[in-house]
């Protein structure tokens, strides 16, 4: 997205911008809250998630290094509608929404990469919604592993996201999630170590993934 912008632009950004640090579990920001700032960030991986009607937390997507974040809500002028939590440690660079605003205003070229990247999320949480409606959950899960193996900032791409955050993501109860889990391992198509989880056979991962029935 920046490498849209002109080098004073780039500046201006530069000399306002703030980094910090979240630890594993920190909010970056909350469901509800008032928006101040656009986040992009710069390591690590976050979860994007809200509350439904009754308190369960349900992962829309898993955000990663050069993502933004919090866009939508600050062009709305409205509050978050999801929280976002950090799944490692992550360095997370915050941006003035006035620095955010003045390139809407001034970039055509930034304001077009931005409205891309909010039809490809459009177009993502579609694909979720209808895999969620039609593939079986063993077919969920295998996808979920390969995106977060993809997403991940291990050497090894080793997912650390937990039973209960998996299961959350692709939109089952943790014993089940568990439970394929376990068989995904036995049939030797990925391997878990100290609660990190290692794809072996991402071929096999990818034919699971595709089965609708």
């Amino acid at each position: 997205m920046f490498s849209f912008c002109q080098i004073t632009e780039t500046e201006q950004i530069n000399s306002t911008k703030s980094t910090q640090t979240f630890r594993k579990g920190d909010h970056i920001f909350l469901e509800n809250g008032v928006p101040a700032a656009l986040y992009c960030i710069n390591s690590g991986t976050v979860k994007i998630s809200k509350l439904s009607s009754n308190g369960k937390e349900q992962i829309m997507r898993i955000a990663q290094e050069g993502n933004f974040l919090g866009y939508r809500s600050l062009i709305l002028k409205s509050r978050y509608t999801y929280s976002a939590v950090a799944l490692e440690e992550c360095r997370v660079c915050v941006i003035p929404k006035a620095d955010f605003f003045a390139l809407l205003r001034n970039n055509n070229d930034f304001y077009q990469a931005l409205m891309e990247m909010i039809c490809r999320e459009a177009d993502e949480a579609e694909a979720k919604l209808s895999d969620l409606a039609h593939k079986p959950v063993r077919s969920r899960i295998a996808e979920a592993l390969l995106l977060l193996a993809n997403s991940s900032t291990d050497e090894e791409h080793a997912i650390s996201l937990t039973r209960e955050d998996l299961a959350s993501f692709v939109g089952t109860v943790k014993e089940t999630a568990i439970r394929v889990i376990s068989e995904l391992r036995d049939a030797n198509i990925i391997s878990i170590d100290k609660r990190k989880i290692r794809i072996l056979n991402p071929q096999m991962l990818i034919h699971i993934s595709n089965v609708y029935d």
